[in-house]
């Protein structure tokens, strides 16, 4: 089996060096194919590149750099797939990062467990200077949960490829819940696994979009999960009170972006 990770960027430069670190500091005994959609940065994101293409080349990892104008994430993220060779497949931005050596426990979790077409792990929620804040492991995938909101960490989801031919690629009008749609078409048809163990390092930071579209997130969250249930339902009722949970918060000013960047240990 072969894997193909996919980093979308646009000016980065100060937090993808982490990043491609953490794709070198794996050891594993399988092609891995790693793809990087840059938006022309004009930042020190080409310097960076230049650096560790030979550190790529090295390692017997398979680049492929792409510096082109997209219409967003979820299109660069796409032109990626496109290109992808893997028998699975997941993407990763380009201010998070993994974890050391958890590629192979990866791999072998999908060959151990034919069956399981998605999974995914545990995850760090980090601040802008890779401090944890919390670490998150699930234990059990509960569809009726995912179907309230987002649960899963995104750079911790791995996938077989025939699933992008049986459901399609990201939502390329989504910019912020792109992610969480396709976790929710997936599950339409399949559950999935849980790796027990801690894949990557999500930063949560002000400029995020997670940091500073909270609200619209929030919003387009619920749009999505509610096509997944019916008017006066009980988990129709779930899933606006997760969002009025979600806005209160917003509305009582909790900033939990200064609380995660402040935390020191």
């Amino acid at each position: 089996m072969k894997l193909s990770i996919v980093t979308p960027s646009y000016n980065q430069g100060k937090f993808i060096r982490d990043t491609f670190e953490s794709i070198l500091n794996q050891k594993i005994d399988f092609p891995l194919e790693y793809i990087l959609v840059d938006a022309v940065s004009t930042d020190e994101t080409p310097r960076v590149v230049a650096e560790f293409i030979p550190k790529f080349k090295a390692a017997g990892i398979e680049f492929i750099y792409i510096c082109e104008k997209d219409s967003g994430q979820s299109n660069a993220i796409n032109k990626g797939w496109r290109m992808a060779t893997g028998d699975l497949i997941a993407y990763i931005n380009s201010d998070d990062y993994y974890e050391p050596n958890v590629f192979q426990g990866i791999m072998n979790y999908f060959i151990d467990n034919p069956a399981i077409k998605w999974a995914y792990g545990g995850w760090n929620l980090v601040n802008e200077k890779g401090i944890i804040y919390k670490k998150l492991q699930p234990t059990i995938f509960r569809k009726q949960k995912l179907l309230n909101y987002c649960n899963i960490g995104q750079p911790s989801c791995f996938f077989r490829k025939e699933l992008i031919e049986e459901f399609g690629m990201l939502n390329e009008k989504l910019h912020l819940t792109m992610d969480y749609d396709l976790w929710l078409r997936f599950s339409v048809k399949y559950s999935a696994g849980i790796m027990n163990f801690v894949i990557s390092n999500m930063r949560y930071y002000a400029e995020a979009k997670s940091g500073n579209k909270t609200k619209e997130q929030l919003l387009e969250g619920l749009n999505l999960s509610c096509r997944y249930s019916t008017l006066f339902s009980f988990r129709r009722m779930a899933q606006y009170f997760y969002f009025l949970r979600g806005s209160a918060v917003l509305f009582l000013r909790i900033d939990i972006t200064r609380r995660i960047n402040n935390h020191t240990r």
